[in-house]
């Protein structure tokens, strides 16, 4: 690839990404993704942190190891543990946090504190998809765990 595509590629995942997400493990970081293109921007004041490609250059990969084997076993849900089970303790969690939520069509509007914006689904259609937004707000600095000690 050459700089000057690079550069293209770059200014078009700012202006126009196809998908952002929050970094885990950097708060206050958002991740934008255009085709080959991976842009870590700072959410204070948008300054790019990091710039990446992904590039289909197979010959660089470290060899795939077989996963051990995953032993099953029994989860308990309810008020005994330490992340939300369902989308309505996870609006009664926000609230607790200092958030103001609205609702319309067929999303929730978390507004933070800091006075950013979180949409949740009302009738979300992924089964890991409220566990996704409970890690999504960890990321954006909203911690909507239990904090009375059962984690």
């Amino acid at each position: 690839m050459s700089t000057q595509d690079a550069r293209r590629a770059v200014v078009a995942t700012f202006h126009d990404p196809q998908w952002t997400a929050p970094v885990r493990d950097a708060p206050g970081l958002l991740r934008y993704r255009r085709h080959e293109c991976e842009l870590r921007v700072r959410t204070a004041d948008g300054v790019v942190c990091f710039v990446g490609f992904h590039l289909d250059d197979t010959t660089h990969q470290a060899p795939v190891r077989a996963a051990p084997p995953r032993r099953h076993r029994r989860r308990s849900g309810g008020a005994g543990t330490a992340w939300p089970t369902t989308w309505r303790e996870l609006r009664t969690r926000l609230r607790a946090a200092g958030c103001q939520l609205s609702h319309g069509g067929k999303h929730w509007r978390a507004h933070l504190p800091d006075g950013r914006t979180y949409t949740l689904p009302a009738t979300a259609s992924d089964h890991r998809a409220l566990r996704n937004a409970a890690h999504d707000l960890i990321a954006l600095g909203i911690d909507i765990r239990r904090s009375d000690g059962h984690r």
